[in-house]
């Protein structure tokens, strides 16, 4: 992709973000409305294959149960769940969403039967490594962010704004099914938690 697709690309997905949070944020809105959501919790939708660097922080690479160098797909990460934000350095409302996304990272890590099976991974569309270190330090993303400067991954999930959230359940051995999709913000990091535990099965598990 060259700079000015690049460019256009990134244009498009602030722009977007800005629509979007336009209608979550609409007066008297309950989080989840009015987002476009959609819920395939009962449908098997294979999520797009793409590679990431494995991480060079070994924190970051015990997190998600990764070894060596080169890349992974997203169903190689040893988790059962696997929350995906797919965000931009210039998107104002990926600003300040970032403290909620923070809370849902926190309430994982805290309960002893969850942070197993549920990793979080953030991806910056069209964002270089050094922006996507930025947006990490300054708003002190506590799991591993992956630049996507060429927009790669956001095209192939098929993302328009950001932030947009996406549930893939993993087995660590490849498989990848996306049961969860929200283009936009959310207001409450529990009820957002609560939406992946019922969509994806966990909660009865």
């Amino acid at each position: 992709m060259n700079n000015d697709k690049r460019r256009g690309l990134t244009l498009l997905i602030v722009a977007a973000a800005l629509f979007t949070f336009v209608l979550t944020t609409h007066a008297g809105a309950p989080a989840f409305a009015q987002t476009g959501q959609k819920l395939y919790s009962d449908t098997k939708i294979t999520l797009p294959a793409f590679d990431l660097p494995i991480p060079q922080d070994q924190s970051e690479k015990d997190y998600l149960g990764l070894s060596g160098k080169g890349t992974f797909k997203i169903g190689q990460i040893k988790a059962q769940v696997v929350i995906i934000e797919v965000f931009s350095l210039y998107c104002p409302y990926c600003q300040v969403q970032a403290p909620l996304v923070s809370e849902v990272y926190q309430k994982i890590q805290e309960s002893p039967d969850l942070k197993e099976k549920i990793k979080m991974i953030g991806i910056a569309a069209t964002n270089s490594a050094f922006e996507a270190k930025s947006f990490k330090e300054t708003h002190h993303v506590p799991f591993p962010v992956f630049p996507d400067e060429e927009g790669d991954a956001a095209v192939a999930l098929g993302v328009k704004y950001t932030p947009t959230f996406i549930g893939v359940r993993v087995d660590g051995k490849g498989s990848q099914e996306q049961f969860y999709w929200l283009p936009g913000v959310f207001k409450d990091s529990t009820r957002f938690l609560e939406e992946i535990l019922k969509t994806s099965g966990l909660e009865q598990r």
